[in-house]
């Protein structure tokens, strides 16, 4: 027993050692959150980069994303290329990403400013999602909306009323704003 008492288990304090670790628990989550971004930036999927090709705005920002989402086949937005803007908070993975349609677009599930309405951006977060998971979902979203829809949205009653003519509309916009 003698022995153990004797050992003592001290941290790392060199300088060196001190530069690399967070100074408060706020701090800490944004180290957290940049290190895993760094990382999600570098994710190559086959599958997910024939319907999302996202990158960093600006490589001295891990918190902000660019992405261009293609409209899936069978669906009004098909071949369409929608631009989006992600913003990231610094307590990520933990709050969910703020991600807006910079291309118009008529869906159930988008404001008119862009703003995106789907249970994974609020309620349903959780921080096993990555960044290219939840674009990826917002171009299922694309072409199988899902509730809840978007208060006042023009293109949400005309969904629920007349399915064509919501396709119709929503194919004649793809065509005038996400005509790549």
């Amino acid at each position: 027993m003698g022995l153990f008492r004797k050992l003592s288990f001290r941290r790392n304090t060199s300088p060196a050692a001190a530069s690399n670790k967070p100074k408060s628990k706020e701090s800490s989550v944004s180290w957290f959150g940049e290190k895993r971004l760094l990382k999600e930036s570098q994710i190559q999927d086959k599958i997910l980069k024939a319907y999302v090709i996202s990158r960093l705005a600006s490589p001295a920002n891990v918190f902000r994303w660019e992405a261009n989402l293609i409209g899936p086949e069978n669906c009004p937005f098909e071949n369409g290329v929608f631009a989006v803007s992600i913003h990231i908070p610094t307590k990520y993975p933990f709050k969910p990403p703020k991600i807006v349609f910079n291309t118009k677009i008529f869906h159930p599930n988008v404001n008119e400013n862009g703003g995106i309405s789907i249970d994974i951006l609020g309620s349903q977060w959780s921080p096993a999602l990555r960044i290219d998971l939840v674009l990826l979902s917002i171009c299922s979203v694309l072409s199988n909306p899902v509730e809840p829809f978007v208060l006042g949205n023009p293109a949400v009653k005309v969904y629920l009323q007349d399915r064509n003519a919501y396709e119709k509309i929503a194919r004649m916009w793809t065509m005038e704003y996400a005509n790549a």
